[in-house]
């Protein structure tokens, strides 16, 4: 099945269907309260090219991985993929072109920010060297 699944930048026309898989995923309301399609638009149209998804051969979304820079660092949010997947492995996938198009941009370091459900993902993120830090600050302006 995951010989299908093609990973590219996300794009204005697969934001329905990225909000979609992250409401049936992610938790909604943790959702809602941090991104609205208006804003996920602008930060896509401010990093074209960075962000992934992963869509089967229809052209259904079925993974998603935010990310972008503002220069100095890189972020990358709220990945999710569809449980009928493989979902490591498309995961890592998007990791891979996401880090490569960064790296592109001269982004040297960065930051993966996950919910503290996801602990099973903490031993992917250790295995590429990556350090996990439990607990962070968060702010709103």
């Amino acid at each position: 099945m995951n010989d299908e699944i093609v990973i590219q930048a996300m794009k204005e026309s697969d934001i329905d269907q990225v909000i979609e898989l992250w409401n049936k995923i992610l938790n909604s309301s943790f959702l809602q309260s941090s991104v609205t399609k208006e804003e996920l638009i602008q930060y896509i149209e401010r990093n074209p090219d960075v962000s992934s998804v992963a869509c089967a051969d229809d052209g259904k979304v079925i993974g998603v991985l935010l990310c972008g820079h503002d220069g100095i660092r890189g972020f990358i949010y709220h990945i999710a993929v569809h449980d009928e997947y493989k979902v490591n492995e498309i995961t890592n996938r998007m990791l891979e072109r996401s880090l490569s198009k960064l790296k592109e941009a001269g982004i040297k370091k960065g930051f993966i920010f996950t919910q503290s459900n996801t602990h099973d993902m903490d031993e992917t993120f250790n295995s590429i060297g990556w350090v996990v830090i439990p607990n962070k600050l968060q702010f709103e302006v």
